[in-house]
């Protein structure tokens, strides 16, 4: 995959960057977690601490979560015991939540999830977050 920022930067893409988390937020978020993030997402959020814009993959829109927001998702109890499988990173700023797929093997695949329906509603939508960030900042008819 090419570095993110040139892929995000690129004419054509939409994305709405934001200032890129600091290293003492990675390292605080690395921290929280009993599992190491893959490194694209790592990229990400260094690129961008949150963010938003089109997506050529359901759910068509993206907004990345900042690295605050992800570490208090993932210690919130009742995500914790309905999603145990699952670290969200994003939504479509609606009822779509975006989220690794930690019931899989790595690289693990990004699923969506209504957040009223719950875990029955998870659908795969990407089969890897490098996969997924190729498509962030495109629209549904524009190739990859």
């Amino acid at each position: 995959m090419r570095p993110l920022a040139e892929l995000l930067s690129e004419p054509g893409r939409e994305w709405r960057k934001v200032d890129g988390a600091s290293q003492p937020h990675i390292a605080e978020l690395e921290s929280a977690l009993p599992f190491e993030p893959p490194a694209e997402y790592i990229e990400f959020l260094r690129y961008s601490n949150g963010g938003e814009g089109e997506l050529a993959l359901e759910p068509l829109w993206f907004q990345l979560f900042d690295v605050a927001f992800a570490i208090q998702l993932w210690q919130d109890d009742k995500y914790r015991r309905e999603y145990p499988d699952l670290f969200f990173f994003g939504s479509n700023g609606g009822l779509e939540s975006i989220a690794f797929d930690m019931s899989c093997p790595k690289p693990w695949p990004i699923v969506m999830v209504d957040s009223i329906a719950g875990l029955d509603s998870a659908r795969r939508i990407s089969r890897s977050i490098e996969e997924f960030i190729e498509r962030v900042g495109l629209r549904d008819d524009q190739e990859v």
